[in-house]
């Protein structure tokens, strides 16, 4: 990895989580795999929330120990799933183009959230969608319940989810 890529790593992390996952993540990316108590002591931070932050997102992963079973874990960071976060105009572009709105806010919730189970997405687009549509008023066949509205969303992007998530 060039010394552009970490850079460049080094902005984006800075960009969407803050200076100290910056700092935590580009320490990873230029050592390579270290366990907790060596990050700890190289940085001089409070590190176990950056590295919950990094793992949620897939920017780090966490490996057993190089040394056999019993030996600490240790945390990797990933340029290339760092640099995925350019593209993430592109995703919602592209979610809201084939799958409308709702497609949009799936997509929109995972790159916010990162690591999400089906059903808390899904409750959150549902709510999203609900607070939007309360201004708006509806004719009686075009109203519909959350729960019907959740049911569509399981239905319909549990493929597209699927898709998306495999990047």
């Amino acid at each position: 990895m060039t010394v552009q890529e970490t850079r460049l790593c080094g902005l984006l992390l800075r960009e969407h989580f803050g200076e100290v996952v910056e700092k935590v993540g580009t320490h990873l990316l230029r050592s390579g795999a270290q366990n907790l108590r060596t990050i700890v002591q190289e940085t001089n931070l409070s590190v176990k929330k950056c590295l919950c932050v990094l793992v949620q997102h897939g920017a780090c992963l966490f490996i057993a120990g190089r040394k056999g079973p019993g030996s600490p874990t240790e945390y990797r960071a990933c340029c290339d799933r760092i640099l995925r976060v350019l593209r993430y105009p592109r995703y919602i572009y592209t979610a809201k183009t084939l799958y409308g709105d709702t497609g949009e806010l799936i997509i929109e919730e995972l790159l916010q959230r990162g690591h999400m189970t089906m059903s808390s997405t899904v409750k959150t687009v549902a709510d999203r969608l609900t607070q939007n549509m309360e201004g708006q008023f509806l004719s009686p066949p075009e109203m519909f319940s959350c729960s019907s509205l959740k049911d569509m969303l399981m239905c319909r992007f549990s493929v597209v989810l699927k898709g998306f998530l495999s990047f």
